[in-house]
């Protein structure tokens, strides 16, 4: 039987998304406000040619569609049409291309030429199409997650999350965010760009936090993994105590578990063996420590579990691509933004174009 971590260890439980998302950087936007009339139909680009446009070397992307009244329909690469209704959110992890739109309306217009021609105010273009049927407005958003070395969680979403506010549900935390962003998105005012994108940001946690609720609990990857009692466990260990010189064996023993059984299951449930996720998580907290602080590279090395600044600057760059030292002071390594200014700024280019 699996005992909790204060009876095995003495470590209290720590929640790992939570620590996961402290060290990866998340950052959010509003693109754009679209007014559109019934009926319509916008398309997007594939998530590589959408990255060039708005973020360039941006690594992922992901797209939020926020529907603040009316009703539409969602559909990625011509399959189903998922139906979206009032303070629905649609949430796409990898930026897929798709198709919205209400009723029939032939051939998709694009929306990079609908952005092209839409007035912007304080960084929010506003997109009016349609032939004058029902009216849906659209709040949609970008956010941009910095995996340098690391980022799992996303790897094995739904290319789809829809997150639904029950009727009568005007103060949930979906509702209220929801009612916040669009406000701000249709009247700017001070400040609005980093309230729209701290808006968009907790709208994508709390979408993460309802998936991991709804996981079964034989769900593979990573946030299936943190609901499994021996995994999640393992997982809590290695997130609270990363310098630790772990091994598998000693990581079973405080799970409660033969190594051969935590090995593959960890593997199976997480997609790599408990060690090199270990490997890649320092790694991470690493590079964290070198872009927003001014450690040396031996504290950093021993703050992370490396016994030696060689043996640290061989790992960093083998899954960084440079060393440490050499990484910190490239002047690229803060392109990605790390607030909504910027993907405003990217929004006012696009519409300009």
């Amino acid at each position: 039987m699996i005992g909790t971590p204060e009876e095995l260890s003495g470590t209290p439980p720590v929640d790992v998304l939570s620590d996961l998302l402290r060290v990866v950087r998340l950052s959010g936007a509003v693109l754009l406000r679209g007014d559109f009339s019934a009926p319509w139909a916008v398309e997007t680009p594939p998530p590589a040619q959408l990255a060039r446009r708005l973020l360039p070397g941006a690594r992922r992307l992901a797209l939020l569609h926020v529907v603040a009244e009316g009703h539409c329909w969602i559909a990625l690469d011509g399959g189903e049409r998922v139906a979206l209704r009032p303070r629905t959110l649609a949430l796409l992890p990898y930026a897929d291309a798709h198709v919205m739109g209400h009723g029939e309306a032939g051939e998709p217009v694009p929306i990079e030429a609908l952005l092209r021609a839409a007035p912007a105010r304080s960084g929010v273009p506003a997109v009016v199409h349609g032939g004058g049927g029902v009216p849906t407005r659209l709040v949609c958003g970008v956010l941009h997650c910095d995996e340098l070395l690391f980022h799992p969680v996303l790897q094995t979403l739904p290319r789809l999350l829809v997150a639904r506010s029950a009727p009568g549900s005007e103060s949930s935390l979906v509702s209220a965010t929801i009612r916040h962003l669009v406000e701000e998105a249709e009247a700017p005012q001070a400040g609005g760009a980093c309230l729209r994108a701290r808006l968009a940001e907790l709208l994508f946690l709390e979408v993460l936090r309802r998936h991991l609720t709804s996981l079964s609990p034989r769900a593979s990857g990573w946030l299936g993994a943190v609901n499994d009692p021996m995994i999640g466990g393992a997982l809590q260990r290695l997130h609270a105590r990363p310098r630790e010189r772990w091994t598998v064996a000693s990581l079973a023993r405080q799970v409660g578990a033969s190594r051969s059984l935590l090995g593959a299951r960890f593997t199976a449930l997480v997609g790599e063996p408990p060690m090199r996720y270990l490997t890649r998580w320092r790694l991470q907290l690493a590079a964290r420590m070198l872009r927003e602080g001014e450690a040396g590279l031996a504290a950093i090395a021993e703050q992370v579990g490396y016994e030696s600044e060689a043996a640290f600057n061989r790992a960093f760059k083998r899954h960084a691509g440079a060393p440490p030292g050499a990484w910190r002071a490239r002047p690229d390594r803060h392109a990605a933004p790390a607030s909504a200014i910027a993907y405003a700024g990217a929004a006012e280019v696009v519409s300009r174009r």
